[in-house]
This record gives structure tokens, C-alpha cells and sequence, in this order.
């Protein structure tokens, strides 16, 4: 209770006091003591209930500061634990991207059969594997506390899954086993990235559970106003008791091959991101030996807007690149197997010196890491967006924080492009590609007549 509303609850009592006193001495006809017993009742009375008062209000404002001190130290947890996370992507991602990196040089550089061959290729299938937990770990963290967003678009969902499908088949999770397809065209509101997230992750479950030979079918479709995607598997199956748990966290069945299969994250995430996109989730089998069928529900919008021209992208010529990178390790690989593809990489080790190399060299594009010493990616880039001689040139923002934040931050500063370590040098080619092709779209004369 606030002073302000005290001071008129104690005079109200003292003045009731007052003349409950005078009305008291008058009725007992002690009129010269009343005046006196009156004042003296009042002023009792008031100190009594302003001693009281006091108590209550100290015990409230201890109660307030109590309850603010918690709240700053909440705050605080929270804010060290996006911190924790955000470090955690970072340290992790760095050397996948270095490894990743290595083993394009060792796939270039080695002979195109023979043990060097086949170590480069266990590397690739490693990188993308402990890259696979790592995202989903990360994702699974986010979700738990509300931090992860959506970017939903109209989506054409059969698209969406070859395009998934493809770059399943161009890892070569899908070498031993058969893949077929059954899409109708359902249009979506959903986020494509995790869209594939889904897909890779149900379709590498139903690998995992289905022995080399086995047939895996994907399908789509529509129902009312319910997307359906299913993906069929002839595996190892499962029990009733197995099916109604097999979404929740860290819960597995006996693979088909390899004891050592994973840890028990990617349903669970299917099953999350499906319902942050208002769909569901859900899994059956026949019984053991008798294959599985996962589903998940997506809402289905009427149609897809007219889709717009997009610019084309070249194949990719040799380019000059400017890296920014602090990570020496990273920095080199990355720098030699792109030089192995004809590009011409100047390399930087922070931002200054990469500030001082585009002004020299005025490249095509300059891929550059965020958590620079120095200067940060963040002020490099609208350093550089600051001079009007940049214009044309592409930025690349690399980071191995994965975050809206760190996205939102970067295209403002800037970048044009926004990459999350590891990322292989052909996809980073392909994006400053798509990149240059969109500029020259953008600043093509109109057509006045």
C-alpha cells in the first residue's frame, strides 16, 4: 500500500475516534473531559493503526523487491541460456565446416578410387550425420523454450518434397535402399526448411529401420483441408505399445542394422515442428516385421498465388572472392577447395584487413564471418554497404549461429546471402551465383515503351 493511500485511511480513523470519544463523553455527561479523551482516544488509536500499517507496508515492499530480484535473476538465466546455445551452435558448426571443407580438397586432389577416395566419402557421410544432431539438438532446445520461429510461405508441398527428396538421394542415405514416390500437387502455408527437416528425418528413420533391399514410399495427399504426407517402409516394424511412443523424446526401437543408430531426437522433432505448423503427427504398424507408415498433417491453403519470374542463375563461372574468416583451419580449407574450382579467394583474418582486401581488389563477392575480432561481420558489412563502390558486390554472411536474430541482424546490415556453417564450397558457389543473378535482374533497364 502506497503513503498516498495511507495518510487518508489514518485521518478518517482518527476522526472517527474523535468523535466516537465526544459522542461517548456527552452521553455520560462528562462534557469538561471530553474534549481531552476524545483527542487523546484519537491520537492512540491513529499511532496504533499507523504502527500497524507501517509493518504491512514494509512487509509489501520487501515482497515487491523480493519478487523483482527474482524476476532480473529469471531474465538473466534466460538471457545466459540463449547465450549458452547460441555459443554451443557456434563451437560445434566451426570445425564441421572445416571438415567439410577438408574432405572436398581430399575428393579433388586424391585419386578417383582407393582408400583416399573412400575416406573423403566417410567424412562427407560423418560431417552430414553429426551435423544432422547437431541442428536437431539445437532445434529441440529452442522449441522447449518458445525460441524457435517459423517463416511460413504458400508452399507447392509435392515441390518441396523432390526437392528434399533429391538432395536425400545426392547424400547417398537412399543407395541401398528403393525409393518411390506418390505426390499429388497440395498447396501449404509452411516453412520449406523445415518441411525438409521433416522429411529428412522421417524418411532417415524408416532407413534406419528397414534392411538394405527394403522399398521406402513417400506419398501426398489431400483431404478436405488437411495435407497428408505419409512415408511407407517394408522395415522391421513395430508393436502397438511402440507406435503410440515413438514421437516422444529419446524413444527408439531395434534398428535394422547397427546397434549404435542415434539418439532418439528426430521424431520428436518432426512431431514439434509439425504441430508449431498447426498439423499432427502419428505413427502405425501391423506388428513386427510387417513395416511402419509415419504420417503428419499440415493445413492445406486453396492454391498457390500466380508464381513470379525469378532470375536465373547462370552456371557458375570462376569468381573473385574475398573470405573473411578467423578460424585458420577453416579459413585454409575453405580457401583451397575453392581455388580448386577456379575461383580466385583472397583471404582476410579480420575485419580491417578484409575491409582493406575489397578495397583493394573489388571482388565479386565477399563471404564473411560474423563473430570477427576487431570489427564483426555485422559492421564490415555496413561499412561496405556504406560506399556506394560496393553496390554490385555480393555479401555473405557465415556464421555458425543459427538463429532469426542473427539472420534478422545480418540482412539488415547488409549481406545478401545468410549461411549457417557447415556448408560445402559448391553450395556456397551456387548462392553467390543466385545472388549476382538476382542484383542483375534487379537493376535491369524497364521496358518504357
Amino acid at each position: 500500500m502506497r503513503p498516498a493511500r495511507v495518510y487518508p485511511l489514518l485521518l478518517a480513523v482518527a476522526a472517527w475516534t474523535f468523535v466516537s470519544a465526544l459522542a461517548l463523553s456527552a452521553a455520560f455527561d462528562v462534557a469538561p473531559l471530553g474534549l481531552g479523551f476524545a483527542l487523546a482516544s484519537s491520537v492512540l488509536v491513529a499511532l496504533l493503526v499507523a504502527r500497524r500499517l507501517a509493518s504491512v507496508l514494509a512487509a509489501s515492499a520487501e515482497s515487491e523487491k523480493a519478487a523483482a530480484r527474482r524476476e532480473q535473476a529469471a531474465r538473466a538465466a534466460e538471457r545466459a541460456k540463449d547465450q549458452f546455445f547460441a555459443m554451443l551452435g557456434h563451437e560445434l558448426r566451426n570445425p564441421l565446416a572445416t571438415l567439410a571443407a577438408a574432405s572436398q580438397v581430399l575428393r579433388k586432389q586424391g585419386p578417383s578410387q582407393g582408400p583416399v577416395r573412400e575416406a573423403a566419402a566417410i567424412v562427407d557421410r560423418q560431417v552430414a550425420q553429426m551435423t544432422r544432431l547437431v541442428e536437431d539438438l539445437l532445434d529441440l532446445t529452442r522449441i522447449a523454450r518458445g525460441k524457435l520461429s517459423l517463416s511460413r510461405q504458400p508452399l507447392d508441398l509435392a515441390a518441396a518434397i523432390e526437392r528434399a527428396l533429391g538432395e536425400l538421394r545426392a547424400s547417398g542415405r537412399l543407395a541401398h535402399h528403393r525409393l518411390t514416390t506418390d505426390l499429388a500437387r497440395v498447396a501449404v502455408r509452411a516453412d520449406e526448411a523445415r518441411v525438409a527437416q521433416m522429411l529428412a528425418n522421417l524418411v532417415g528413420n524408416a532407413v534406419k529401420y528397414t534392411p538394405d533391399g527394403g522399398t521406402i514410399r513417400v506419398s501426398l495427399r489431400r483431404e478436405r483441408d488437411t495435407a497428408i504426407v505419409r512415408v511407407h517402409d517394408s522395415g522391421v516394424g513395430m508393436g502397438a505399445d511402440l507406435a503410440g511412443r515413438v514421437f516422444d523424446l529419446f524413444v527408439q526401437g531395434e534398428p535394422a542394422g547397427d546397434p549404435a543408430h542415434g539418439l532418439g531426437v528426430g521424431l520428436a522433432l518432426v512431431r514439434h515442428l509439425a504441430e508449431l505448423h498447426g498439423g499432427s503427427a502419428h505413427a502405425a504398424s501391423a506388428g513386427p516385421g510387417q513395416g511402419s507408415v509415419f504420417t503428419v498433417t499440415l493445413p492445406a491453403i486453396e492454391a498457390l498465388p500466380e508464381a513470379q519470374p525469378a532470375p536465373h542463375a547462370a552456371a557458375s563461372a570462376a569468381r573473385s572472392i574475398v573470405l573473411v574468416e578467423d578460424d585458420n583451419d577453416a579459413r585454409r580449407a575453405i580457401q583451397v577447395a575453392l581455388a580448386l574450382d577456379g575461383h580466385e579467394v583472397h583471404e582476410a583474418a579480420d575485419g580491417p584487413s578484409g575491409i582493406s582486401a575489397v578495397a583493394a581488389l573489388k571482388p565479386d563477392a565477399a563471404v564473411i564471418d560474423i563473430g570477427l575480432p576487431a570489427l564483426s561481420g555485422y559492421q564490415i558489412a555496413a561499412t561496405l554497404r556504406g560506399a556506394p563502390d560496393y553496390d554490385g558486390m555480393v555479401l555473405v554472411a557465415m556464421t555458425g549461429r543459427n538463429s532469426p536474430d542473427t539472420m534478422r541482424q545480418a540482412l539488415q546490415a547488409g549481406f545478401d546471402e545468410y549461411v549457417t556453417k557447415p556448408i560445402s564450397p559448391e553450395r556456397l558457389v551456387r548462392l553467390i551465383d543466385a545472388a549476382i543473378a538476382r542484383k542483375r535482374f534487379n537493376d535491369r533497364p524497364y521496358d518504357r515503351a
